[in-house]
């Protein structure tokens, strides 16, 4: 069947001629023998380069490109054509989209600044590319070719765009995070390409695509057009995911984006590698209390305890007591005296000399190293004593600084602090402060054998880690998502971890599900980024909003807003419109459910995903369906991975992951508290992670908030 549009056979011939060119490249790469260098060596290095430069443009032979722009500068108009992969040749020449020049693709803007030259966007199109055959073309602007650019900006490609999104949005959900090169929206693109000096917190509803523009902005920010100083390698990029499955979910974009090399993880995770403590199980036991203690009082004790722990000034709390602890020792001590063969002696060096130095080394972190670098320095000036004089004195500097901060273990000194009121209040600690960080509402909870540390205490001895030996070399960027989850101390500690400025947080207030670690507001994290910030990150953050939620169909984004609405000021109810089936309500027993997916699988979906109020009830349902002729994989353990299929999952697992069906197993008053924000919270990730269908279900009755 003809293609309707005009320019079908010549774009399709241009498709063609770019395809056969990559391939002829790709060839001469892989020829070893055209890379003669001056020796065996260099031409082997030559080979080898030529090698990955063509392993890295193969990928990409099958979808060359997916836009094309025509521009007008310096009154010559040219044709852009836009890929994932920039590709040099003089005639079918592909233009990266994380180029400054590609990233025109995205925006509404028609005009722009080249060398003091204006340059304008004439036409824009969408080409729909696969398997090295054009399949459809959609223009997004066709201008007058006038730059009009007062009447046109804003409206450079909206109906084209939507209708190019809406067939995307349409396609089955995959086992792992997607790229959206070729659909990203102009909001998505303004928050993935904000200001790359300044730290960034996107925050967006259920569905906007946060997780999405957090690793494209991972992407762009390594693109060759970016500054030096701002411009990251991927192996200088920690990516930070609330678990290890959405992690793994995660990690699948990396390649198609170019970001092998990232490290991607979980705070807890690197945490524990940097502290040496791979080994050590971590627990929950606010959040184990929390879902299983009815007695209100120990709750909100646990709560507040939690929520002290993860203040950014716990930071400072535990440096005072580092100061007044180095202060106990300086004081226990003789005066060091340092003997340099050939130039002298020091003469015992006084405290109040030393103590000056153990203060400068305080005011940054790392002290130990600072103070043994500034105790190297005054001697040198004592006693003009060289860098070899030094190596002599090795053992015995050594021997000072160890005095003075040696026998401070993070796990064992922080715990010493945060149970001692006397060193507490030798700290400063307030007394209404002193009696959270005292108390105990977690003595009923049991501790797991062996080793262990709490999330909620994680930070703080990080902490203390970071006060006495830094955290390292600094990351080049840091991304953190689900951002509404972590505390303001460990923002603090991010923020020394990586370049000034160099933070994505990407989150949802509406979806915080552990407030007691979590801030109140984006302006507390803010306010923990600029405590330490160096003036080139202008001190603190800047919010994006991505009002727009591109995932679900209209029915269930509204039925979802409908549960955040309730307790949410943030949530924005703003959807794209994409039509689809009623949000459905089954009753009954178990076969209902059964019978329902097994419907869901006849029409083609292929992921679905029963999301469970606990984790025992994800764990019961593959036996329980088994007869149905059902086969359920659990998701239960943060080890487990998503694979697709028909799954069985938690709700505090399922957020992040997105699924052609979704049915909300037990939504009822009973699983779902209404009377608590808390389970509003779990029903509205649980209601939010549907692309086309969403099904609630229940044996006894239906939540209020689900029924519309």
């Amino acid at each position: 069947m003809t293609h309707p549009h005009p320019d079908f056979p010549a774009e399709e011939a241009r498709l063609g001629s770019t395809v056969q060119a990559m391939i002829r490249r790709i060839q001469i790469l892989e020829d070893r023998e055209r890379h003669g260098g001056a020796d065996e060596h260099t031409s082997l290095v030559m080979a080898d380069d030529a090698e990955e430069r063509a392993a890295v443009l193969s990928p990409h032979v099958h979808s060359p490109y997916f836009g094309r722009m025509t521009v007008r500068i310096r009154g010559k108009e040219r044709t852009l054509y836009i890929g994932k992969h920039a590709f040099g040749n003089p005639r079918y020449g592909v233009t990266s989209w994380r180029s400054d020049v590609g990233g025109l693709f995205y925006t509404d803007q028609l005009q722009w600044q080249a060398a003091g030259n204006t340059g304008t966007v004439l036409h824009k199109r969408q080409l729909d590319v696969q398997n090295k055959r054009l399949l459809d073309i959609t223009d997004l602007y066709t201008g007058e070719n006038k730059g009009e650019q007062a009447q046109q900006e804003g409206n450079a490609g909206g109906a084209g765009r939507r209708k190019v999104l809406l067939k995307r949005l349409s396609e089955h959900a995959t086992a792992g995070m997607r790229d959206v090169v070729e659909t990203l929206q102009p909001a998505q693109y303004d928050a993935m390409t904000a200001d790359p000096a300044r730290f960034q917190i996107v925050q967006g509803s259920a569905g906007a695509g946060k997780t999405t523009v957090g690793f494209h902005r991972l992407a762009w920010l390594c693109g060759p057009d970016r500054p030096e100083q701002v411009r990251a390698r991927p192996e200088g990029i920690l990516a930070l995911m609330p678990n290890d499955i959405l992690a793994a979910y995660a990690s699948r974009v990396l390649p198609g984006l170019e970001l092998q090399g990232v490290t991607v993880t979980t705070p807890e995770k690197w945490m524990l590698s940097f502290l040496g403590l791979e080994k050590m199980q971590v627990t929950d036991r606010t959040l184990t209390l929390l879902l299983a203690d009815q007695n209100n009082e120990r709750r909100a004790s646990a709560w507040k305890k939690a929520k002290a722990l993860g203040r950014a000034s716990i930071y400072d709390l535990i440096r005072e007591h580092v100061r007044q602890e180095l202060w106990a020792r300086l004081h226990k001590v003789a005066e060091p005296s340092f003997d340099v063969p050939g130039r002298g002696s020091t003469g015992p060096i006084p405290r109040a000399d030393l103590w000056e130095l153990i203060e400068h080394a305080l005011s940054q972190p790392g002290a130990t190293e600072r103070f043994r670098a500034s105790l190297e320095e005054a001697i040198r000036r004592r006693t003009n004593a060289t860098d070899t004089d030094l190596k002599v004195l090795d053992k015995e500097i050594g021997k000072v600084v160890t005095t003075l901060f040696g026998r401070m273990l993070p796990v064992s000194e922080t715990r010493r602090l945060l149970g001692s009121e006397a060193l507490l209040e030798r700290a400063k600690v307030a007394e209404p402060l002193r009696r959270i960080l005292l108390s105990d509402p977690l003595a009923a909870i049991p501790l797991p054998k062996g080793s262990s540390v709490d999330v909620t205490e994680l930070p703080a001895i990080l902490a203390l880690r970071c006060i006495l030996h830094g955290l390292g070399e600094r990351w080049d960027h840091i991304l953190l998502d689900e951002a509404q989850d972590f505390q303001p101390l460990l923002y603090r500690l991010l923020a020394q971890a990586t370049r000034p400025g160099q933070l994505t947080a990407l989150g949802d207030l509406s979806q915080g599900l552990a407030g007691y670690k979590g801030p109140a507001n984006w302006e507390e994290v803010q306010q923990a980024l600029g405590r330490d910030s160096a003036p080139a990150a202008l001190g603190s953050a800047s919010v994006s909003f991505l009002p727009m939620t591109y995932r679900s169909t209209a029915p269930i984004s509204e039925a979802s807003a409908r549960i955040a609405a309730t307790y949410s000021k943030v949530i924005h109810s703003e959807h794209i419109g994409r039509e689809g089936d009623p949000v459905q309500f089954l009753e009954g027993e178990l076969g209902t459910v059964a019978g329902h997916v097994q419907a869901l699988q006849d029409a083609g979906y292929q992921n679905i995903a029963l999301v469970t109020r606990r984790t025992i009830d994800a764990q019961r349902l593959p036996d329980a369906l088994a007869p149905f002729d059902l086969d359920v994989q659990p998701i239960t353990e943060p080890q487990h991975r998503y694979k697709g299929g028909l799954v069985s999952i938690p709700v505090q697992y399922a957020k992040g992951l997105e699924f052609d069906g979704c049915v909300v197993m037990d939504a009822d008053p009973q699983s779902y508290d209404p009377g608590t924000e808390y389970d509003s919270r779990l029903l509205y990730v649980a209601a939010s992670r549907g692309l086309h269908h969403l099904a609630f279900y229940s044996g006894a009755g239906f939540h209020p908030l689900v029924q519309g």
